[in-house]
């Protein structure tokens, strides 16, 4: 019995020594502020979406203090019913609008917030600039978005970010990966309807599960789990947590700069579905913003290849995969506006001139390969501002 005792006793010992020490570790990544939480949580109308009330650092490129609102916006709380004398903005896109890999303050919506007030167009009014971005949305989350969220906003102006990189594949259940969970606008019988069918898969249903999001709930309450979370999915992708590959030499950039050149070539018959069902999809979101009575722009943001701030390099990639036009996804939607009767602001050459002269990054950080990647700060303020001109421009139109 004494020696069953003593082994209990230590046996305490050692788990109040664990319990301690995990203690001093959870302490300790608090005070020099590493996490790694999951900033997303399944959702039965759009695949995923933001955990409402989280928050935390994002460092895997960039670096930005990330707050979901109780309304789960990667924003600030806003009251549904519109405050008088209001203009208000709901911001649809992927995550160039949610823009993660910056503080929230330094974004494109934050800066259209600050300065559309001094537009005269909007003399006396506040604005309120309401973000509605998630990342790794395509387009048909972006309806679902507006005609489940938004909508109960009653927004004065819908702008749809349309990051071409990626919306296009995201949009395509072909091209998409197999195990996308996102609704997805189809061909049936010659009409296009919206398959969820992502709703029944295991997969999902096993995300949606009440055991799931207790065990998300406790990792995104310790930083010690999410630390080991981290280094799990580090070695499953056989990347490491803070290697900086920010110096790349020139002849291997082009692998970062997340160059798809059939979606400028548009010569293989999914990416003419898939450009379809783009199109479909953004008529779409102009009805339903229409049905609102609420104006709609369109905003094309810009590929990494596009605003490269080497003009011989850009020329020399694009030329060696046969494309002739570095606009062509920017351009074809520019048309479809022109055809449909709706705004379209194309920024991909406005900021490849200013990259050109400047001889700056637009995308890229310090902790990633310069170029490559979302927005910086700098590609945010650009962006920010020339949106607010257009904005300004366009209610000054309507209010002659």
């Amino acid at each position: 019995m004494p020696q069953l005792k003593q082994i209990g006793i230590n046996l305490l010992v050692g788990l109040g020594g664990i319990i301690f020490a995990l203690g001093i570790g959870e302490i300790g990544l608090r005070i020099v502020g590493i996490s790694y939480p999951s900033f997303y949580q399944a959702d039965a109308n759009r695949g995923h979406a933001l955990i409402p009330g989280i928050s935390g650092w994002w460092t895997h490129e960039g670096k930005g203090w990330v707050s979901v609102s109780k309304q789960g916006l990667r924003d600030k709380d806003y009251t549904l019913e519109k405050p008088q004398n209001t203009f208000r903005i709901a911001v649809l896109g992927d995550s160039f609008a949610e823009a993660i890999q910056v503080n929230a303050e330094d974004t494109f919506w934050s800066f259209i917030e600050n300065k559309l007030p001094q537009c005269q167009a909007f003399k006396g009014e506040k604005i309120e600039v309401i973000n509605f971005g998630v990342g790794d949305y395509g387009t048909a989350q972006e309806l679902m978005t507006l005609k489940n969220n938004v909508v109960k906003y009653s927004p004065d102006l819908v702008i749809l970010a349309v990051f071409t990189g990626n919306d296009i594949i995201n949009n395509s259940k072909v091209l998409s990966p197999p195990d996308r969970f996102s609704p997805f606008l189809i061909k049936k019988d010659g009409k296009y309807v919206l398959d969820t069918s992502f709703k029944e898969t295991e997969t999902y249903q096993w995300r949606n599960s009440w055991p799931r999001r207790l065990i998300f709930s406790i990792v995104n309450n310790s930083r010690i789990l999410q630390v080991i979370n981290e280094a799990r999915v580090a070695m499953k992708n056989q990347r490491t947590m803070l290697g900086n590959e920010g110096k790349i030499e020139n002849k291997y950039i082009v692998n970062y700069l997340d160059f798809t050149p059939e979606l400028y070539l548009n010569s293989d018959k999914n990416w003419q579905d898939a450009w379809d069902i783009t199109e479909e999809l953004i008529t779409l979101i102009r009805d339903e913003t229409k049905a609102l009575n609420s104006d709609f722009l369109v905003v094309t943001l810009s590929n990494p290849a596009q605003v490269y701030p080497d003009p011989s390099l850009r020329e020399k990639y694009f030329n060696q995969a046969q494309i002739k036009n570095e606009f062509y996804p920017d351009q074809r939607i520019a048309k479809l506006g022109e055809k449909e009767q709706f705004n379209v602001l194309t920024l991909a050459p406005l900021l490849q001139d200013y990259a050109d002269k400047n001889k700056q990054f637009l995308h890229g950080f310090d902790n990633t390969v310069m170029g490559s990647g979302h927005w910086n700060k700098l590609g945010h303020q650009l962006a920010g501002k020339l949106i607010t001109e257009k904005v300004c421009s366009q209610q000054e139109i309507n209010k002659n």
